[in-house]
């Protein structure tokens, strides 16, 4: 009997759809002019493949081990000889005449050795020249000729529905081209929170472009191109079921964020980030109403002789464009601010008691205001202090009973590393004598020797001493 009203009902469906299409058949200049718009589409694909496709490199990433034997209580008893293995592959994309590549950060981080493969076969062992993980963006250079960089298109014209491609090398396979529309634009919250080493939150600057284009492992740090083969964004991640392959949720790192990173990463190898000095808050849907449709962002704090501060701005001030973009969510506020130069004037427009005003705000960064506020103090064997009191405590967060000399940065080959001093380290004494506060410390150090000096530490619970040597 199943199988009869099965049969039965598939019958029916055929006879329908048999009827269905012989009453919708279409007239051969319809037809003519189906085939003519598949044809422009795909015309425009070939187009946007074939000019970024030279630009597109494949980024190997090694690994140097060591292989070793163990005895049966684990201690080593020979020691191989070191060799580079392969430990992941990602995807690129030559951006200069004179070698530089973008990638991701999560494609290169702490390996001993990238190799990038161009289209014409030719691979080079590629130099790291920076790479800044809080927009997972890293930038590599090869010394070869004959190069054929890719062009930049502006991210912040893509509209939802508009065509892009995902350029990259998927499980391996080089050269893979994908195609899928621009599903959403600001995407935020793919990527999780970082926490750098005093415990604050240090949120990865998200405004990822979503996409339907299948993009898989491998794909991470290739291109997504608009029609005009132009890069619009760096493809980074996708969403997947357990299985690491594409479900049609994959995100890419808009070209607007991308340039100043690469910008500021081949002028300094570094990124500076710009601060503004204020705390913010989203419109609510009733804070639009009451403040008329308004697309924004509230100021919630302004900070003392912060930029936000000597521009004239105020709390309940509601901040709509910064550096001629529309700021319609913290996020994207936050992300401009971030991504802007230190020392440049840069024009914001606000709306104060339902007046517009535009003020022009000099960013500064950051660590730059922290360290004139906290009285930081800088050494010249890399390491810098500041002295403990109890406003400063609160502010780091630490016990109000701690009191002394603290190390508030070490800079990285500096001897103050070797010596393996570290951030929340307390100085206790120097050459045996005690050391109150920093100008205790600077003058024991101001005669340094080749000897060194010896260092008495407290770190958390525990106290320890090394030797701290001068600058050669």
């Amino acid at each position: 009997m199943m199988q009869l009203i099965r049969t039965g009902a598939l019958a029916a469906v055929v006879s329908v759809l048999t009827a269905g299409s012989a009453l919708a058949q279409p007239s051969d200049r319809q037809l003519d002019e189906s085939r003519s718009a598949a044809r422009s589409l795909s015309a425009a694909f070939n187009f946007a493949a074939e000019k970024v496709g030279p630009s597109v490199v494949f980024i190997q990433r090694r690994d140097l081990i060591t292989p070793v034997r163990r005895d049966i209580f684990g201690r080593v008893i020979q020691r191989g000889e070191a060799t580079f293995r392969d430990s992941g592959l990602g995807s690129g994309v030559i951006v200069s005449e004179d070698g530089y590549i973008l990638t991701n950060n999560h494609v290169i981080a702490d390996a001993e050795q990238v190799e990038a493969q161009l289209q014409d076969g030719r691979s080079y062992i590629a130099e790291i020249i920076g790479a800044d993980p809080a927009t997972d963006v890293a930038v590599l250079r090869v010394d070869a000729e004959n190069l054929v960089p890719a062009t930049f298109g502006e991210s912040d014209d893509l509209k939802i529905g508009d065509w892009v491609l995902a350029v990259g090398s998927p499980f391996g396979l080089s050269n893979t081209v994908t195609a899928g529309i621009v599903s959403a634009m600001g995407r935020e919250g793919v990527l999780k929170t970082q926490r750098n080493s005093r415990g604050d939150n240090r949120v990865l600057y998200e405004e990822f472009i979503q996409t339907d284009a299948a993009i898989n492992p491998g794909n991470s740090g290739g291109p997504m191109v608009n029609l005009d083969g132009e890069v619009v964004g760096i493809n980074t991640a996708i969403f997947s079921k357990g299985g690491g392959g594409s479900i049609g949720l994959s995100f890419a790192i808009p070209s607007s964020i991308v340039e100043r990173v690469l910008d500021s990463i081949v002028e300094s190898g570094t990124v500076e980030r710009g601060w503004l000095g204020v705390t913010m808050e989203d419109l609510t849907a009733e804070d639009r109403v009451m403040f008329g449709d308004t697309e924004g962002v509230y100021i919630s704090t302004v900070m003392p002789e912060s930029p936000a501060s000597k521009a004239g701005l105020k709390v309940g001030d509601i901040i709509v464009s910064f550096d001629g973009r529309d700021t319609y969510s913290v996020n994207r506020l936050r992300n401009s601010i971030a991504l802007t130069g230190i020392n440049s004037p840069t024009k914001l427009t606000y709306i104060r008691d339902g007046e517009h005003f535009e003020a022009v705000a000099q960013l500064t960064e950051y660590q730059t205001y922290e360290r004139d506020m906290l009285g930081v103090v800088a050494l010249p064997t890399g390491f810098s202090v500041l002295q403990l009191r109890p406003e400063i405590n609160a502010y780091l967060e630490i016990p109000s009973e701690v009191s002394g000399v603290w190390i508030y940065g070490v800079e990285p080959g500096s001897q103050a590393q070797r010596a393996g001093l570290k951030q929340g380290d307390r100085i206790s004494r120097v050459a045996g004598k005690p050391i109150e506060d920093t100008s205790d410390l600077s003058r024991e150090l101001r005669g340094l020797t080749r000897d060194g000096v010896r260092l008495d530490i407290i770190r958390g619970n525990r106290t320890g001493r090394t030797t701290l040597y001068p600058r050669l």
